[in-house]
This record gives C-alpha cells, structure tokens and sequence, in this order.
C-alpha cells in the first residue's frame, strides 16, 4: 500500500492558527503572571501603609491617653516651682518673712549656682534632668523649734522642693531662760533645692 501524500497547503492555515493561538496564549499567561505580581506588589504597598497609618493612629492615641493622665500632675509640679526656672527670689522672700515671723535673732543665707544632680542611688529621669542648688543658712536661735518652723515654713509656703544636705546645730554657751532674746542655740544648715529640666540645662515650659 502506497503512503498517501499530506497535502500541506491544506494544513498550512491551521498550523498558522495554532502558532498564533500559542502564542497570544504565552503571551496572555505572561500578562497575567506580570499584573498577579504588580497586583501583589500593589496589594502589599497599601497593606504596609495602612499598617502605619494604623500605628500612627495607635501612637497619637496614647500620647492623648497619657497626656490626660500625666498633664495634671505636670501642671502641678511646674505650679509647685519643681519643673520650670527656679524661683530664687520666693525662696528669699519666705526665708526673710519667717525670720521676721520667727523674730530669729539672726538669719544669714547664700545660694550658690545650679548644678546637675547626681543622687546617691540609680534614678530613671527619662528625657530628664535632675538640676540642685545648695542653700547655706547660718541661725542663731532662740530655742530648737524655731528652726523648725523655719524650715516648715519654707516646705508650706516656698515654690519648689527641697532636701536637707547637712543641719549642725551648737549651743551658745549657757541657755538662759530670764533672757527671752539672748542667742542660744546656733545652726548651720546646707538645703539642697531641686529642679527638674531638660538634659541640656534649659527650663521645661508649658508651652514645650
């Protein structure tokens, strides 16, 4: 039996056909593989956008949270003289009216200059900084208590706060009871007041 000859040009259109069907089908899948990968892209970008929106928004609403929290308290301290610039000149005034409320005999004060405070023991101050300035106070006294109403009088009524660095307190020879104003007792005490401000050393405002 003799092979029967494939007639070519008959077939010719269809091979045609079929190669273009292939290729406009690579070409469709390559398409369709390069926009799934810029979707995806596309998709990721925005999901990684909201996420930081989201945090932003997650961020600004704990700032809010803890600024209601901690806002009064700041008002507070900075009221009270402890955050913001010192305020030397009240601690003066206090000093001086209590003396004269007192009747102190004698009342002798120096303040020196501010400096960083560095306690005995490990503090966190945050984005802060402890300042202090020593107050030295030279007494002469009429009994003990009176120094202690000084130093009640400077808590209650001085703006700030403060500690006692050192307190040494002598008797001036014999007491006398019949003599209301002779000196008796005399003290010298080192106050250390305290200031809260910026690491740098400048004041801490409201309006920071």
């Amino acid at each position: 039996m003799k092979a029967e000859k494939i007639d070519w040009s008959v077939l010719q259109g269809a091979i045609i056909i079929f190669m273009i069907s292939i290729l406009v089908s690579g070409t469709l899948i390559s398409a369709t593989w390069y926009y799934k990968d810029k979707m995806l892209l596309e998709h990721n970008r925005q999901k990684s956008r909201f996420q930081n929106i989201s945090n932003q928004y997650l961020d600004i609403d704990q700032e809010e949270k803890l600024i209601r929290q901690y806002y009064p308290e700041f008002i507070k301290l900075h009221d009270k003289g402890i955050i913001g610039p010192e305020r030397r000149l009240s601690w003066i005034e206090t000093l001086r009216r209590a003396g004269d409320y007192i009747k102190l005999p004698a009342l002798r004060y120096g303040i020196e200059s501010q400096s960083r405070f560095v306690p005995d023991y490990s503090i966190n101050t945050g984005s802060f900084q402890i300042y202090s300035s020593s107050m030295k106070l030279n007494i002469d006294l009429l009994h003990e208590g009176d120094l202690k109403k000084l130093l009640d009088t400077l808590s209650a009524e001085a703006p700030g706060t403060y500690n006692i660095s050192t307190c040494m307190i002598r008797r001036s020879g014999e007491i006398s009871i019949e003599n209301a104003t002779k000196v008796n007792i005399s003290a010298e005490c080192e106050l250390r007041w305290l200031n809260i401000k910026k690491p740098n050393g400048s004041d801490i405002n409201l309006s920071s």
